[in-house]
Parts: C-alpha cells; structure tokens; sequence
C-alpha cells in the first residue's frame, strides 16, 4: 500500500492536478451556482427576527392592511408628524379631546359667538366693569365734600364750596340718562339738584343748590344713578 501511494505521488503534477479540476468543474458544476427559488416559498418561518429593516420595505410598501388593529400607538408616531393634512374630516370629535385641553391660545380670533355660550351661563361676576354697569346701571352716592360712600363710579371731582360735582364712571354714558336727588335731607330744607353731560363721555355733572326763593350753589350730598 505504502509502494503504491509512494508510485503515485511521483507521478502527481501541476498539470495533471489542473486538468482534474477542469474536469471536475465542467462535469459537476461550482458550489456557488444561482439557486431559483419558487415563488411564495420564503414565509415567515423563513425569516429571522430582525432580518427585515428599513432598507428591505418598498417605499409605499406598508398601507393600512398591512398594519393590525391597535398596532401603531404614541411610540410609533414622531413628535409632530401628524398635521392636518393627516386628519381626515371630521375626525376629531369630543372624545379625542382632552378635558381642558381647548385654552385661549388654540380659539381663533371671533370663534366664540353667542351661538356659543350656553343661556345662563354669563353671570355678571365674568362681565367687565362697563358691561356691569350699562346692564345694572351706573350708581353713586356722593356726600357733600365729594367724596363717594358706594355705588361704582371710578371717581369723583370736586371743588370746596362750588356745588359742583364731576362723577366718572370710567365708561361712556355720553347717550344715557342721569337722574339725581339729594341726601339726608328733609323737606323743609330740601335743595335742588341737577345732572348734565360732562365734558368728558365717561362722566357726568351734578350742580347742588340749597333751598330758597333762588337757587344759591351748595356742596350737598346727592344720589345720581345714569342709566343706558
């Protein structure tokens, strides 16, 4: 055996190596031939986890029967990816609102008509000073130094023995009605009062007269109530 072996490594060459491999080649073909695949014969059990990646999906690959029920959450979404054009119409309805949610900044400019607000729901806390008082009237009670004991004027003017008295209401009551009396007064020394536009819209004039055969200008304390 060993004769044998001894015989035949003699006669081994290069050429006589090579031409076996040619041989080999052409009779049985190279270990790297293409190999054709069915079709559909590559399912899931075919693929390992992670196998398929971004760069093996289509573009335009994925539609919406690709995608399972409740399969895409907050995770799956990019921070702002979704705009408007992703809202189809009338899709947002109260229950994809969140409670509180809708504030100041997120109403457009005139959106809120009275269509609106429910009856009943503006009461005259959430009404500004000057809706307050065009609804429930302007009111002052004045003494006679000028100063104001109630009532919602924002300010009273007046000077020491004039009987002259500027009561500002800080709103415009240039087309309302004033109607004023005296205070704390009886009958038999009761004046005159009177009430007038001032020279500022936002205020009227009240002129106080102590009694007599002729009008005689006194600094007297008065109600005046305008009403618009």
């Amino acid at each position: 055996m060993i004769a044998a072996l001894t015989r035949l490594r003699r006669r081994l060459s290069f050429a006589n190596v090579t031409s076996a491999a040619a041989l080999f080649i052409a009779l049985g073909g190279t270990s790297y031939a293409a190999i054709s695949l069915p079709a559909d014969s590559v399912g899931t059990r075919e693929i390992r986890t992670g196998g398929v990646g971004k760069s093996e999906i289509k573009t335009g690959g994925v539609g919406q029967s690709e995608i399972r029920t409740g399969a895409v959450g907050k995770g799956e979404i990019k921070t702002g990816g979704v705009g408007a054009s992703e809202l189809h119409t009338d899709a947002v309805r109260k229950p994809e609102i969140k409670t509180d949610a809708v504030g100041t900044e997120e109403i457009a400019k005139d959106a809120v008509t009275s269509d609106e607000i429910k009856d009943g729901s503006v009461g005259l806390a959430k009404l500004d000073d000057a809706t307050r008082g065009a609804i429930a009237g302007f009111r002052a009670d004045v003494n006679g130094n000028g100063g104001a004991d109630g009532g919602n004027a924002k300010s009273v003017g007046h000077t020491a023995g004039s009987g002259v008295y500027t009561v500002d209401f800080g709103s415009d009551v240039s087309k309302c009605t004033g109607v004023a009396t005296l205070s704390n007064v009886d009958a038999a020394n009761a004046g005159t009062v009177t009430v007038a536009p001032a020279s500022t819209a936002t205020a009227v004039t009240v002129h106080t007269y102590k009694p007599g055969a002729t009008p005689v200008a006194a600094d007297l304390p008065f109600h005046v109530v305008v009403a618009c």
